[in-house]
């Protein structure tokens, strides 16, 4: 004699992984919506400098020591949000400095910084050891530093103002 007895998952198991997955969907779903538009932040720019210094003042007609601070990768739009910030905080924007630009970019743009001319709220380079910055400020208060340079060695010329 055959057997037909047959097995099968009662309904009320199948009722109870269903809500199991239901009030998991909604608990993710809700995180979602609450818990991550505090956190939600614009985009940090991905770029890249690279700084040359430049002791002897070569073609800097007389001005001394400088640095050239040169934008490698990414773009930033805004350069009135790029400051050039030196150790005793004084600060400039990218787009104020005469080799610089209103957006930070292409490639191969530079800022000349020797605390003279158009960068003069800057302190001039006149010894090793000096601290310069480049920093992004947002519009909601937060900042970033995005370099952040010492002056490797003595400068054989100085500004006329050390």
């Amino acid at each position: 004699m055959v057997s037909t007895r047959r097995r099968g998952l009662s309904p009320v198991v199948g009722v109870a992984l269903m809500v199991v997955i239901v009030v998991l969907l909604a608990a993710v779903l809700g995180m979602l919506a609450t818990g991550f538009t505090d956190s939600l932040v614009e985009p940090r720019p991905a770029v890249s400098f690279d700084v040359t210094y430049h002791p002897d003042g070569e073609d800097n007609s007389g001005n001394g020591a400088y640095i050239n601070v040169t934008h490698e990768v990414g773009s930033i739009e805004d350069g009135s949000q790029v400051k050039v910030v030196d150790g005793e905080g004084n600060s400039i924007a990218w787009e104020d400095v005469w080799t610089g630009g209103e957006v930070v970019g292409p490639a191969g743009e530079y800022a000349h910084i020797d605390g003279e001319g158009s960068d003069s709220v800057l302190v001039p380079i006149c010894e090793a050891g000096q601290h310069y910055r480049l920093v992004i400020e947002y519009e909601d208060g937060s900042s970033r530093t995005l370099l952040d340079y010492v002056v490797p060695s003595e400068p054989n010329a100085v500004s006329p103002n050390c």
